[in-house]
């Protein structure tokens, strides 16, 4: 990266990190709100989805027309007022503000599992509140048998998931579990050449948990042009980066069996991923 390109990588860290700060203060109003007068919660969940809407706005507009970044966004027919599931391969912290752009400005915003933990630290507790995040519960004591561990683990994922039936929200996974690095690949001994090997444990609880909604499943795939990390995207040094998505109707994925159906998908985005521009 150039002195410049770093130099615009600082400038819009500090933009989106003021920007989540501004949007903080009506975000506890609307907290306050929803925690005092329960009726007004359909009316909430609405003006806080639009408060995410505004802040991803100004991300897009600053990381476009400041540091240069370059991205296309898949077309989504996606309704807002429901939920979907979204899985995609992880290269950089980069991809959580793509996503946002390519979902949530048009379709609903974007949640994720989150630990209860995280609901004490400043700011991220409050958005976690204020969107209404499905947050997971500790595990409790069971049996040493690894069936017992799973189906606890299912368990506490249908409950956090729950908050989504009255809060529909883009529920998204990143299937490998961390980001993407040769080295992981190597050790984790991938069949892919681009990816890590799924863990289809999570995605299937999720599959399982919103079944009743029949939310459609959108496999979105991200290739960076150059360098995927968060600051070269920052700074507007990772060239063009391309998403292509491709939407599934929830029976499908379940008649051919979560797991099943993300290995699959794993096979062809490492298909995707080494073909020339992901066309």
């Amino acid at each position: 990266m150039t002195l410049g390109q770093h130099l615009k990588a600082l400038a819009a860290f500090t933009a989106v990190s003021f920007n989540l700060l501004f949007w903080c203060a009506p975000l506890l109003l609307v907290l306050t709100v929803r925690l005092l007068v329960p009726k007004a919660r359909p009316a909430t969940h609405r003006i806080s989805c639009g408060i995410y809407r505004s802040a991803v706005a100004f991300d897009d507009w600053w990381l476009k027309r400041v540091s240069g970044a370059r991205w296309r966004c898949p077309r989504l027919d996606l309704d807002p007022e429901a939920s979907c599931i979204v899985v995609a391969n992880h290269q950089s912290w980069a991809d959580i503000l793509l996503l946002q752009s390519a979902i949530a400005r048009r379709g609903p915003v974007i949640k994720f599992l989150c630990k209860r933990e995280l609901a004490y630290i400043p700011v991220l507790g409050l958005i976690m509140m204020a969107f209404n995040f499905p947050v997971m519960r500790r595990r409790g004591r069971v049996g040493g048998s690894v069936e017992n561990r799973r189906r606890q683990d299912r368990e506490r994922v249908r409950q956090a998931c729950a908050v989504l039936f009255e809060a529909p929200a883009a529920m998204l996974t990143f299937a490998e579990g961390t980001r993407f690095s040769d080295a992981k690949r190597r050790l984790s001994d991938s069949p892919h050449r681009y990816l890590l090997r799924p863990r289809a444990g999570g995605f299937t609880a999720i599959v399982e948990a919103l079944a009743p909604l029949r939310p459609p499943v959108v496999d979105l795939t991200i290739r960076y042009q150059r360098c995927a990390g968060f600051w070269a995207f920052l700074g507007g040094a990772s060239g063009s980066v391309a998403m292509v998505a491709r939407c599934f109707p929830a029976g499908e994925v379940l008649d051919a069996g979560p797991k099943q159906w993300l290995e699959e998908r794993w096979r062809l985005k490492d298909e995707r991923l080494d073909a020339q521009g992901m066309a």
